[in-house]
């Protein structure tokens, strides 16, 4: 009887996997940073990276079904323990209608993530939900609505798990003269809600943070190999809560897309050489207001005001190793941030590259 039940599982599973396509991705990265943690005078580093991709798809007519598990690692040198473990399992689905019509997908995620020695308290585990729909107003008009569902859990600090429901819509317009015009708006919520938040936080209830942010984005083909991306957005801050913040990227909460409000704008020229490397260069710049949140300085708390400008080149290359198509990259960039505590003004240069290859 139990190797009549083998027989059938093992029958079972075969006739499932003879429709299914199991494809990977293995990328190995590699790079150097000034400022790894984002504050004056800390060391620079090397780091290495290396994630690895595994699907199994099937199509059913117009439904399309995924289920992945990825598995991702770094590590820094420098005695830097910024290095970190993922492991990822998830699930998606999505219905495509007749060309020109758009589409709508479903998907999971279960994650873990474990860090190195200083930073181990911030191993986590989290769930990803998320639904997406995308339709077309006009033939030329592009209309996508994304929301996501977001829970983790920090065993060693309760304080800091959280709930985070997210909305992203996007409106897109194509041209016949090769530009592109889009507009979106996202809208997030993060409540934290272990009862420990409001005694470490020193809040009277649970606190949370909300933020809503605009941007625009264009593009423009100039020629057949030449194209320019440029966008600008613009954060508001609904809602977040004053704490004492470190020097630390881990030491608030809230150093995420929740952390500051002001305007950000980004500006791209991509060339297609004759070599066929992609070459891109581009300039960023954002202003940006911590608010209320109170930075440590040598005086106590204090808020924080930074100017940030990015300047970037990026070359990729598609090859053939065999029957595949791999891709490596290659990009180095300098920043300077101006603020106005000491902590955080700086400057420095980064690099890094990377290779990805399918099987």
């Amino acid at each position: 009887m139990r190797y009549g039940l083998l027989v059938l599982t093992v029958l079972a599973v075969g006739r499932v996997f003879a429709a299914t396509d199991l494809v990977g991705v293995f990328t190995l990265a590699g790079g150097y940073m000034d400022h790894p943690l984002g504050v004056s005078g800390e060391s620079s580093a090397g780091y290495a990276a290396q994630t690895l991709r595994l699907d199994a798809r099937q199509q059913h007519d117009q439904d399309a079904f995924r289920l992945g598990y990825e598995l991702a690692a770094s590590q820094f040198g420098n005695d830097t323990d910024l290095g970190s473990l993922r492991h990822a399992l998830g699930w998606q689905w999505q219905r495509r209608g007749a060309p020109g019509t758009g589409s709508v997908g479903l998907g999971v995620e279960y994650a873990m993530r474990s860090y190195q020695d200083t930073y181990a308290p911030y191993d986590h585990q989290e769930g990803n939900a998320y639904a997406v729909w995308k339709t077309y107003l006009a033939p030329a008009t592009l209309f996508k609505a994304t929301g996501t569902f977001r829970y983790r859990r920090y065993r060693d600090l309760p304080e800091e798990s959280y709930l985070e429901p997210r909305l992203d819509v996007e409106l897109k317009r194509f041209f016949a003269t090769r530009t592109t015009v889009g507009f979106t708006v996202a809208a997030g919520w993060k409540r934290f809600y272990d009862s420990a938040a409001s005694r470490v936080w020193e809040t009277p209830q649970l606190p949370s943070a909300s933020q809503l942010a605009a941007r625009l984005n264009f593009s423009q083909g100039l020629s057949s190999r030449t194209g320019l991306r440029a966008w600008v957005e613009q954060r508001f801050s609904l809602e977040d809560f004053p704490h004492y913040v470190g020097d630390d990227v881990f030491d608030s909460p809230l150093l995420d897309f929740y952390a500051h409000e002001g305007t950000d704008a980004l500006a791209a020229v991509k060339w297609l050489s004759p070599l066929l490397v992609w070459v891109e260069g581009g300039y960023y710049l954002g202003e940006h207001d911590y608010g209320d949140l109170l930075f440590v300085t040598d005086q106590g708390g204090a808020t924080r005001q930074d100017t940030v400008r990015d300047a970037f080149l990026s070359l990729e290359r598609t090859f053939a190793v065999g029957r595949r198509q791999a891709r490596f990259r290659v990009a180095t960039g300098w920043r300077n941030q101006d603020s106005n505590l000491d902590t955080y003004r700086l400057s420095g240069g980064w690099v890094t590259s990377s290779l990805t290859y399918p099987f």
